[in-house]
């Protein structure tokens, strides 16, 4: 890749992790009228009628039984995952519900000995008990943190970590438009029950909110793809994390939230930690990775 590119990417990211952190905090805006629920199922319909067109392209047919399988999981997992981080996000402190999420990677490190075959090294362990460490310091189980909200934080990290496998195994399959039309339409599809559950006729002003959070959102969506071409991962995910202080930023300007220091020492925990995950080099199947 050239430096241009490369250059280019890393302001795709940046401008990825203004939108993501500004649609995040909309999301606590709208909910003071909406459930987050239905929230959820407005915005992420709005987006798929953007990325619509994308289903034109062909893919290797669902009805397989190896791709109802990954289909179904991915559903599941995406489902589950959506509803419950917008759930999160209308009832925890933004900056400590985005830190949990940056420990999605350090699962599915975790995890990857089960599902790759891969050995994870003693470096790699450590790494991810320093991030799990981070998570307890945030969410303190037994104490009063430990909520119907950080439930769902928790909920979504797991769900995350899941959708980073299947969406690996889902665009090998599908065609990258494709695969991410498909990942806005779940969210609709799983998301629709719940919505009409506790629907409420939305204002204009309130209105206007979703559609303005769910242009950003595909905004912030479509920048970190472009990230990803223009330059390697491993330069420009490091700028995801900018996303947890300037979340933090949004929430103490506009809802005087301040993370405690307990709090501000888990996130740092697991930005480190999922930092040294993200920039560690792949591993091949049976090999052992520090």
């Amino acid at each position: 890749m050239s430096e241009n590119a490369v250059r280019v990417g890393i302001y795709w990211m940046i401008a990825s992790t203004v939108c993501l952190s500004v649609g995040n905090s909309a999301v606590r805006v709208v909910a003071a009228d909406l459930h987050p629920f239905q929230i959820s199922f407005m915005a992420n319909t709005l987006i798929l009628a953007v990325v619509w067109p994308a289903f034109r392209e062909r893919g290797d047919p669902i009805h397989r039984p190896t791709r109802r399988r990954l289909y179904t999981f991915t559903a599941f997992f995406g489902g589950i995952s959506n509803l419950t981080w917008f759930y999160a996000l209308a009832n925890v402190p933004l900056a400590e519900a985005t830190a949990v999420t940056f420990a999605a990677p350090i699962l599915v490190t975790a995890l990857a000995g089960v599902m790759f075959g891969e050995k994870v090294g003693l470096e790699r362990w450590l790494a991810v008990l320093a991030g799990f460490s981070g998570v307890i310091l945030i969410v303190r189980p037994g104490f009063s943190h430990l909520d119907a909200g950080m439930v769902a934080v928790l909920i979504s990290t797991v769900g995350m970590a899941a959708l980073y496998v299947l969406s690996k195994q889902l665009t090998r399959v599908e065609g990258m438009r494709r695969a991410a039309a498909m990942m806005t339409a779940i969210p609709v599809v799983m998301g629709a029950i719940p919505a009409l559950w506790v629907w409420k006729t939305p204002s204009l002003s309130t209105m206007g909110w979703i559609v303005g959070m769910a242009a950003v959102m595909y905004g912030g969506r479509m920048s970190m793809l472009l990230a990803f071409r223009n330059a390697p991962a491993s330069v420009v995910m490091p700028l995801d994390f900018g996303r947890l202080p300037f979340i933090a930023a949004i929430a103490y300007v506009a809802f005087g939230e301040v993370p405690d220091s307990i709090a501000l020492a888990g996130a740092a925990l697991i930005v480190v930690a999922s930092g040294y995950v993200a920039l560690r080099p792949p591993a091949s199947s049976g090999q052992s990775v520090a």
